[in-house]
């Protein structure tokens, strides 16, 4: 049995894409809680708590966590609180590079695969205008994204990023397929398009 440990839609899109069956199980833990000032340690421990998490009550299946959020000028942008702390992301990411820290666990307890990482996106937005930030907040539910955006949401999204370095999934989607497809080969899956 296939688990992923996350409600999130874009890691669904992934695994339906792979064409693999898969339960859902949110691992439901508070992520406040796991907190490191290495960003990258921070995002790898709290996919490797939702991982092991879930394992608990499943014991005998693959689990696949992940955990994303973006790391700009020091600070960590999470999901913002209302429309205002909205805004003052998109306007903090306006022109900036940042990182995107993807954390991500994989758990097989038959083949004793037990493996966790961090992957790092670099990213660079374009100029953002004021009236393009005041759409976004009118017109997507921002309140629901880490930095009150998602690339995948909706392409306007990807129409801000000028350039991008790292994992491409890992960013837009919020697992590294890159690490996940071997890893479910490893396991036995077969992979297809």
């Amino acid at each position: 049995m296939l688990i992923l440990a996350s409600q999130s839609a874009d890691r669904q899109k992934i695994l339906k894409a792979l064409n693999l069956p898969f339960k859902i199980v949110p691992a439901n833990i508070d992520e406040a809680a796991i907190r490191y000032s290495d960003f990258k340690k921070q995002a790898e421990m709290i996919a490797r708590a939702k991982a092991k998490k879930v394992s608990q009550l499943y014991s005998k299946a693959v689990i696949i966590s992940g955990d994303t959020f973006v790391g700009n000028h020091g600070q960590i942008l999470e999901k913002p609180k209302n429309l205002k702390d909205a805004r003052a992301m998109l306007k903090l990411q306006s022109g900036a590079k940042e990182q995107a820290y993807t954390g991500f666990c994989y758990l097989d307890p038959n083949k004793k695969i037990d493996f966790s990482t961090c992957v790092v996106t670099e990213v660079i937005f374009r100029t953002l205008t004021t009236a393009e930030i005041d759409g976004c907040l009118k017109k997507f539910p921002v309140t629901t994204w880490s930095a009150a955006f998602s690339p995948m949401y909706h392409l306007y999204f990807a129409g801000m990023i000028a350039e991008i370095r790292g994992s491409f999934t890992g960013f837009t989607h919020g697992l590294p397929m890159e690490l996940l497809i071997p890893l479910l080969r490893k396991s036995g899956f077969k992979i297809k398009p």
